[in-house]
């Protein structure tokens, strides 16, 4: 089984976090693992050569997506990330490993989840088909796909900045072939049901073409000298010129890409994905 959550927090106290906070989520995530199954914790830091899991940052509604924007002060300095007494916070996480995905539908209502200097309290968790969350079978996920008779086109909505790398460099602008190469690494390294030739697939998606897209690209900072270059915003591809069995292997990557996230540092907040297809 694989999942995405959402959960609704309460601040209990004003904060300031960076204005990018993904890598304090993600120490979030961790935290949570050691408090609640220190085993677990350990087999997914150590032991895997991946992190079955993404983050979003904080968001202040249900729907909503991080963008580039950023707002800056007088100096032109990044204004930071304020967490307000009293507000409600939104926080997606997603689960490609069954034991995480049922800690994370357990925990109590009530915790409290400290990130950063915020301390914010679990009001609620949704997991029921509202706002891109729900739990499903990787077997169905896989027949579900394979069985749809035609597809034309399909459509990735970034809610975070998507970053790749192609060969050495930071590849900002998500091609057909990094984007479904991507999603074919992440399904091999789960070990989802259906074998995928990665290679095979990067090739078949050159033949892909890009049909509109809108947005923007820019550096994304994560710390204090690092950061990636990322595009946050719309792509859609068409899959006119496409055989049937590829088309729906493309539409099983792209539906599963709203759980493993797109790209590289889905695990710090980069690459939420919601898609559609037609």
């Amino acid at each position: 089984m694989i999942g995405a959550i959402l959960y609704r927090l309460r601040a209990e106290a004003p904060a300031r976090l960076p204005s990018f906070h993904g890598r304090l989520m993600h120490g979030l995530m961790f935290h949570l693992l050691q408090e609640h199954s220190a085993e677990l914790a350990t087999f997914l830091h150590d032991e895997l050569d991946y992190k079955p899991f993404t983050v979003s940052l904080l968001q202040e509604s249900a729907g909503q997506a991080y963008g580039m924007e950023v707002r800056r002060g007088r100096d032109h300095r990044e204004l930071p990330f304020c967490v307000k007494e009293g507000h409600t916070y939104f926080w997606r996480v997603t689960a490609l490993h069954e034991g995480l995905l049922q800690l994370l539908l357990s925990l109590p209502i009530g915790t409290c989840l400290h990130v950063g200097d915020a301390a914010l309290r679990l009001e609620e968790i949704i997991a029921d088909g509202r706002y891109d969350t729900g739990v499903v079978d990787e077997n169905e996920l896989v027949a579900g796909a394979l069985s749809v008779p035609d597809v034309q086109r399909i459509a990735f909505r970034f809610r975070s900045p998507v970053a790749f790398r192609n060969y050495d460099r930071d590849y900002p602008l998500p091609l057909p072939d990094l984007v479904f190469g991507s999603l074919a690494d992440k399904w091999a390294q789960m070990e989802m049901p259906l074998e995928l030739d990665c290679k095979d697939v990067r090739e078949a998606a050159m033949a892909m073409a890009p049909l509109e897209w809108q947005g923007t690209s820019r550096r994304i900072y994560f710390g204090r000298d690092r950061g990636a270059m990322a595009f946050a915003g719309i792509f859609a591809y068409s899959l006119h010129e496409l055989p049937d069995d590829r088309k729906r292997l493309f539409l099983m990557l792209a539906q599963f890409a709203v759980f493993s996230g797109t790209g590289r540092l889905t695990a710090q907040g980069f690459g939420q994905t919601r898609m559609e297809w037609r």
